[in-house]
């Protein structure tokens, strides 16, 4: 057996047992989202709650994801009507605060 394909073998194994590992963490960490999101939520009066909701949702997409649909999106790409920064209607961060 080759260098290389022993390297092979060993990445595949990792890869596997990685896959392995997000499926039993991934209860987990929604949990953890739920935790956050209500303390998020209290510590704020509610006054964030559709801002925390919403990306609660996002992120909750992401745990449930497997990389296989055809509507998957990877990190960085639009969906059909999604705009992106900087283009008219997109999501924009708000500059600095003057005191």
């Amino acid at each position: 057996m080759s260098f290389l394909d022993k390297a092979k073998e060993l990445a595949n194994q990792a890869k596997d047992k990685a896959e392995e590992l997000a499926e039993k963490a991934g209860p987990s960490a929604a949990k953890g989202l739920d935790a956050a999101k209500s303390s998020l939520d209290k510590a704020t009066g509610g006054k964030y709650h559709d801002k925390i909701e919403n990306a609660s949702h996002k992120v909750e997409g992401l745990l449930k994801r497997d990389g296989h649909g055809p509507d998957d999106k990877g990190p960085g790409e639009k969906g059909p009507g999604e705009k992106g920064p900087g283009e008219k209607g997109g999501p924009t961060e708000p500059g600095p605060k003057t005191p």
